[in-house]
């Protein structure tokens, strides 16, 4: 399967805790800085849509936001194109770029701390809808690279399913882990694995 538009999203632990207006400045500071890797391009601003994107970081390669769905803000990594190597290994690559960008965020002296992110679930969506229709036939596919690609940090004792039944919306997987490891302690284990 040829698949090069995919995201992954970490939660919030407090839904509450953040207005998505208030990434806009952290995000153009991410882009001033050089915060995140590829290419940022613009801030645009969805905090308006109900349910929606939230507030963007428009990169070249890829966009990562304080993504609003399912009434459940959280931060997105969301790849785009030119994407190199196996599935499982792309999806660890995004892991590890959301990771870092987690990282950002948490440390983020202006938002004050209000920016934690859960770590004991991964929503992953495959937006290639021709290569990659939302359906259990898809599942039965792309789940040993999913597992691969974060097992690769989580370890053992992921739960994966299939987060939406509707044929038309893009394919997406909830991954549950056994535990919630630190951002740091994941990023360490995802980085370690890049570097050999």
């Amino acid at each position: 399967m040829d698949v090069q538009r995919y995201s992954l999203k970490l939660y919030l632990r407090d839904p509450q805790a953040l207005r998505p207006a208030e990434l806009i400045p952290v995000f153009h500071g991410w882009i001033q800085r050089g915060a995140v890797e590829g290419l940022p391009l613009d801030v645009a601003d969805y905090g308006h849509v109900h349910h929606g994107p939230g507030v963007m970081l428009i990169g070249h390669e890829a966009d990562h936001a304080l993504d609003l769905g399912e009434g459940r803000p959280g931060l997105v990594y969301a790849h785009k194109r030119d994407g190199e190597g196996t599935l499982a290994e792309r999806l660890r690559e995004a892991l590890r770029l959301l990771l870092q960008a987690g990282r950002e965020l948490e440390e983020d002296e202006s938002l004050g701390g209000r920016a934690a992110l859960r770590t004991d679930e991964v929503l992953v969506t495959i937006s290639d809808r021709l290569s990659a229709p939302n359906g259990p036939e898809t599942f039965e596919a792309l789940r040993g690279e999913i597992q691969e690609a974060l097992g690769a940090a989580y370890g053992d004792g992921l739960s994966l399913s299939l987060a939406e039944e509707d044929p038309r919306a893009p394919f997406t997987v909830r991954v549950a882990a056994a535990g919630a490891p630190s951002l740091a302690e994941l990023l360490d284990r995802v980085g370690s694995l890049a570097r050999t």
